[in-house]
């Protein structure tokens, strides 16, 4: 377990981090989002001890604090961050990066020989880095990560320069180290894909943590509660909420429009799309508020 205790952290008058507290459970993922620049990477490197913060303590199983060196190496046995692409030897093979963070955790050696097949990484493992293509250097790194088989796993960005049956095969790894009781913490930007797999997703601003099942009705309910519909014009808008004035309707940022219809009952889900249709909108969808839509609210400016 991984507790982060009224976590602050300041760089002259800009408040990056403001009294974060939270526990990471044991099997659990969890999502960080937010636009560049607002405290992702920071909440990370607080975690590793990269940073020290203004106030504020990072607690593992209840006990070990960076207090001393000492403990930070027993902290860190636990603890790893996956590396960056900048980290990696060009002049070194894919295999020896592997073979030196196995080394460095001494964790089981037959996991680098079962990554290398599980991320389809035989063909180029044996090569210097140095030839590999964007894509080749990400899944490395994510091998790496997984190699050094600590508690607690932090990734930044995990499926950056990836195509979709690798971002397909890494969420599917995630989930089997989820379940192995893994703690995984993952900043992203492919929100579509967060939500598959995140146990819980939070969004990050003005230096806070939100949870997202916090910040919407219906987000993450296994029913109907939301019409999403494309080019609903201020015109459509206005002609709506005189036909139907007892439902909330929002015009996000990304060009989708939300009808909140969670508190309705059924049929009225008919006479809605009788009357989209009859305003010539057929594009338009039912089902719950995405992550997508949630982070058109809270960052993007119409």
């Amino acid at each position: 377990m991984l507790e982060l205790k009224q976590i602050h952290v300041q760089f002259g008058d800009k408040q990056v981090l403001k009294d974060i507290s939270i526990t990471f459970q044991p099997g659990e993922i969890v999502g960080l989002v937010a636009p560049n620049g607002t405290g992702k990477s920071t909440l990370m490197n607080v975690i590793m001890n990269y940073l020290t913060p203004s106030q504020g303590k990072v607690i593992l199983n209840n006990e070990l604090q960076y207090s001393n060196k000492t403990n930070e190496v027993k902290i860190h046995q636990d603890v790893s961050m996956m590396p960056d692409q900048s980290d990696l030897y060009n002049h070194v093979s894919g295999k020896n990066h592997l073979k030196i963070y196995q080394a460095m955790w001494n964790s089981d050696p037959k996991l680098i020989d079962d990554t290398i097949v599980q991320l389809g990484m035989e063909s180029y493992v044996k090569k210097k880095t140095g030839t590999y293509s964007l894509g080749m250097r990400q899944r490395l790194c994510f091998a790496m990560q997984i190699v050094s088989n600590t508690q607690v796993m932090l990734m930044d960005e995990v499926m950056n320069g990836l195509d979709p049956t690798h971002v397909e095969l890494i969420s599917q790894i995630l989930l089997q180290k989820k379940s192995e009781g893994k703690t995984i913490i993952i900043a992203s930007h492919l929100l579509e894909n967060l939500e598959q797999y995140a146990d819980r997703i939070f969004f990050m601003k003005n230096g806070e943590l939100k949870l997202v099942d916090e910040m919407a009705t219906g987000f993450n309910e296994e029913k109907v509660t939301t019409i999403r519909v494309s080019n609903f014009s201020q015109e459509h808008l206005e002609a709506f909420k005189k036909q139907f004035t007892e439902l909330e309707v929002k015009m996000l940022p990304n060009g989708k429009t939300l009808i909140d219809v969670s508190e309705h009952k059924i049929a009225l889900l008919g006479h809605i799309t009788q009357y989209l249709i009859s305003q010539g909108l057929f594009d338009f969808s039912f089902g719950t508020v995405t992550l997508n839509d949630l982070y058109s609210m809270e960052y993007q400016q119409k």
